[in-house]
């Protein structure tokens, strides 16, 4: 009876040990490690180049290191955009060849997508994109993890992203001074309200007289960089795009704003470490 029960367990923990067997590739990256207030700033680079001069102007007028996700084809489109991003001391990393979903994909598929990219990273830049890798989109399952790792890359997404591909995200809001007066009247007062007919067009000529002639609303942009940063925490990596107007629209407020709060824009190299 005693070796059957020690049989049943050597049995369960053997199947324990199959079912939680570890994984042969280490974790995705999602945010770098918590020492220090730092953040590291990424780009996703697939083929437009517009206002990448821009971007790479601004980087080095605030001193700013980051790290550039590359297609392959944006790499033989853009060869000497490559250079200079290699050049400036920014980081060049790969992101796939032609940016498909590789999620579900067959190994063959991402090993010539990986090797692909990586072969024009080596061709424009003389370096190799490894070792981390941004699938497209962020999609990810552990077999596209496992042959990543396989071909030398650790895969990385980001912490917070700042969705500077969506059209009209840094919109003003009320920007006639009568609205903003209007907005900032306290909503407390109902019953002050109901007791006066005239209350609204009071408040109103009060709040007009108080406003000084050269008041100007907040900036949108450092509104909706305010709004990335609170959402900081130490080691958060940080996604923008190349080939959008926003992103040069955003870039300069939101490293003012990431510098204001206190945080060190770090290589992500370094902040992965």
């Amino acid at each position: 009876m005693k070796r059957l029960l020690v049989s049943l367990v050597l049995l369960a923990a053997a199947g324990c040990t199959m079912l939680f067997a570890p994984a042969d590739a280490p974790a995705t990256i999602n945010r770098g490690h918590w020492l220090g207030r730092q953040v590291m700033f990424t780009f996703d680079a697939r083929e437009s180049d517009i206002g990448a001069a821009e971007l790479l102007d601004k980087l080095r007028y605030y001193r700013v290191p980051a790290a550039f996700f590359v297609t392959g084809q944006f790499v033989e489109q853009h060869p000497a955009l490559t250079r200079r991003i290699a050049a400036e001391g920014h980081e060049v990393y790969n992101h796939s060849y032609s940016n498909p979903l590789l999620r579900h994909a067959p190994e063959a598929r991402i090993v010539e997508q990986l090797r692909r990219a990586d072969a024009a990273i080596v061709r424009a830049t003389g370096r190799s994109s490894k070792p981390f890798f941004r699938p497209a989109y962020g999609e990810i399952d552990e077999n596209l993890r496992r042959v990543a790792f396989a071909e030398g890359y650790r895969v990385v997404r980001w912490t917070i992203s700042a969705d500077d591909w969506k059209p009209g995200i840094m919109m003003a809001g009320p920007t006639n001074l009568l609205d903003t007066a209007t907005n900032t009247v306290d909503q407390s007062s109902a019953s002050a309200r109901e007791r006066d007919p005239n209350y609204e067009w009071i408040q109103r000529q009060k709040l007009m007289m108080m406003l000084d002639k050269d008041y100007k609303p907040p900036d949108p942009k450092m509104t909706y960089a305010s709004n990335i940063v609170n959402r900081f925490q130490s080691g958060a990596i940080v996604l923008l795009h190349v080939g959008y107007t926003n992103t040069v629209e955003l870039l300069e407020p939101l490293i003012k704003v990431t510098r204001g709060k206190d945080y060190n824009i770090v290589p992500l190299r370094d902040g992965v470490k």
